[in-house]
């Protein structure tokens, strides 16, 4: 954890690769497609020398063990964030133009959970809810005036 942190990655982000990578293992086999879309993603957050991630790839990663990383995100993730997990977990699943009935039944599980656990609030909504107040109190003080 500590190589992918140096990387610039947060424990939010960190736990969404484990994740994505859990879930291409959902069918217990890495095909070819979902492998370089792996890669993308270890590129992208500049992991593609890291130990850790890269024995990800070596073995199926137990069902288990991924949605004990899915809990953990899922106690911090937005509404927002959550979206862009289960659309990086569609896109892998679907990588190889073939959805196994194990990788369906995971979207469907991981899907279902979501709805279950509450999303962390949106950081951003109370400022937005802030500043549309004070807007509106403006306009009601020239109203008034």
């Amino acid at each position: 954890m500590e190589e992918s942190r140096k990387a610039g990655m947060n424990a939010q982000e960190e736990l969404m690769l484990k994740i994505i990578i859990g879930a291409a293992w959902a069918d217990q086999q890495l095909v070819p497609q979902e492998i370089t879309a792996l890669q993308g993603w270890l590129e992208r957050f500049q992991l593609h020398h890291n130990r850790e991630f890269l024995a990800l790839l070596q073995e199926p990663i137990p069902l288990h063990q991924t949605e004990m990383w899915l809990l953990q995100y899922l106690q911090g993730a937005t509404y927002e964030e959550r979206l862009r997990l289960l659309g990086a977990i569609g896109n892998l699943i679907i990588a190889d133009r073939t959805v196994t009935d194990a990788e369906h039944k995971l979207l469907d599980d991981y899907h279902a959970l979501m709805a279950a656990i509450p999303p962390a609030p949106d950081p951003v909504l109370p400022e937005t809810v802030t500043s549309f107040v004070k807007q509106v109190g403006k306009v009601v003080r020239r109203f008034l005036t």
